[in-house]
């Protein structure tokens, strides 16, 4: 790779404002992950756009996009121009620039000025609007602060269908554990010492159960799950040790 492509990612990634710092990866930057990058900084630059505003929308931003005009899209990216501080007019003019149709325009301008409604990462991912396999792998979501996250995080536990592929009661003694998180002032994901009367307490869930459904819950990647020991004659015995998997992983 030149000189010159690693200066522009450099500045793109580590420019003022929003703070733009690429996530580490194990492998390094790859050819699209640099395409991506210049890409936005070219849309951004061109439509005098802020480094806060998320990868995707620039995207449908750059005029040739196909996907600006298509179904709700006009309204999310009017939505997102509102949220980084654009007023009516301006976000007429963009959305003109990227070939939205006028009678779409109108319509999306007038209800996103409300500040009513706003399409955060998840949805977005879930449109096919995210530019990653995953918004976890975006730079844009993974400076967002990790108490903005949190609940975003948490929810993918029924956005990815958890409950209906795990049932009610593996479903409940996982959620057992995000309880325990709570009460004892933990963060998500942080190691657990539990007995099984606690997650008896707190799943309903009946002891013979509460093996099975954890080892359940370990097999499709939701936990890390150590068995504790009884306590016998001269030892004190050891608690069962799990620990939620946040981000919670997509089956």
């Amino acid at each position: 790779m030149s000189r010159g492509i690693l200066y522009n990612i450099k500045a793109i990634a580590n420019r003022g404002g929003f703070g733009l710092v690429l996530p580490p990866r194990p492998k390094g930057l790859t050819v699209d992950d640099i395409e991506k990058l210049q890409e936005f900084e070219k849309t951004r630059g061109k439509l005098k756009l802020p480094l806060d505003i998320k990868p995707c929308i620039a995207n449908l931003l750059d005029g040739s996009s196909p996907g600006a005009n298509s179904g709700l899209n006009p309204f999310i990216i009017a939505c997102e121009l509102f949220r980084i501080g654009k007023n009516k007019q301006q976000i007429q003019s963009l959305l003109t620039k990227a070939n939205i149709k006028p009678s779409k325009v109108r319509s999306a301008v007038k209800s996103a000025v409300t500040g009513k409604w706003s399409y955060a990462c998840p949805g977005l991912e879930e449109r096919g609007l995210c530019l990653y396999e995953s918004r976890y792998e975006c730079w844009w979501f993974e400076k967002i602060p990790r108490e903005s996250q949190k609940e975003w995080r948490e929810r993918d536990f029924w956005r990815y269908e958890y409950p209906g592929t795990l049932g009610t009661a593996k479903s409940m003694l996982y959620l057992a554990l995000k309880e325990i998180e709570k009460i004892r002032g933990y963060n998500a994901g942080s190691r657990l010492y539990v007995s099984w009367d606690e997650l008896q307490r707190l799943s309903g869930a009946s002891r013979d159960t509460i093996k099975p459904g954890l080892e359940a819950l370990e097999k499709v990647g939701l936990i890390t799950y150590k068995p504790g020991r009884k306590r016998v004659k001269g030892s004190k015995g050891l608690a069962t040790e799990i620990c939620r998997i946040i981000p919670i992983p997509k089956p």
